[in-house]
């Protein structure tokens, strides 16, 4: 955790206004930092299958918006286990409006097109037809350009949106959140199965939404800032 969110921490969790240079003063003397996940390992490409329909970057990284679920975001990383070698692959669908989770999918095995429409499946199921246009923008992953994935979001109303090829900061939420979730999570040798690290993202997953404060949202939790706005 870094000193504006311990700053902002103190003063939602215990009413404590500390001046966020003291708090870095403290954390320097007692030797603590935040810690950014700098580990490199072979990044899961799904570009390489059937080649689908490609479509245009239609955010062009304008990520900001007020409108809950008008920009949303999703991609698959993968968590590969060094002990038992097996992995890990997840796939959240992600709203811009305050970074929450909306859905995810989470398997051991292979990432296949069932896995992928999971999330998309429960979205449609969740959110509610809007007046505005709404998007979701993805890589241009396998799953993403199939035919299936393209005529569900017609079907739903919502537009698909694909980053240019090998270029990851027209999708840098996602990004930022994959980075957050592997520091958090800690050394994948801790973890001695697939199902342990299962367990341990899902119950993450709920700790980001329901609890981890992001000063871009006021210093509250995704959650917290959807119910605060309504």
């Amino acid at each position: 955790m870094g000193v504006l969110r311990i700053t902002q921490a103190l003063l939602n969790d215990f009413n404590l206004k500390v001046n966020h240079k003291r708090v870095y003063r403290l954390m320097k003397e007692l030797d603590i930092q935040g810690e950014g996940y700098r580990k490199k390992i072979r990044k899961y490409d799904s570009s390489k299958g059937p080649e689908g329909t490609r479509v245009k970057n239609k955010l062009r990284r304008r990520f900001q918006t007020d409108r809950p679920n008008q920009k949303m975001v999703s991609d698959v990383t993968e968590f590969k286990i060094p002990e038992t070698q097996e992995r890990v692959y997840f796939e959240p669908i992600m709203d811009l409006y305050n970074n929450e989770i909306l859905t995810f999918a989470i398997t051991a095995g292979s990432p296949n097109l069932e896995f992928a429409m999971k999330p998309l499946d429960s979205l449609i199921d969740l959110i509610p037809n809007q007046p505005y246009k709404q998007f979701l923008h993805t890589d241009q992953g396998w799953q993403y350009r199939h035919r299936a994935w393209q005529k569900k979001l017609r079907n739903a109303h919502i537009t698909p949106s694909m980053s240019r090829r090998a270029t990851c900061l027209d999708n840098a939420c996602i990004e930022s959140f994959f980075n957050k979730l592997k520091v958090e999570l800690g050394n994948l040798s801790n973890y001695n199965s697939a199902e342990e690290l299962i367990a341990a993202i899902k119950k993450w997953i709920i700790y980001y939404n329901t609890e981890r404060i992001q000063m871009k949202l006021s210093g509250t939790s995704p959650i917290k800032y959807r119910l605060r706005a309504a």
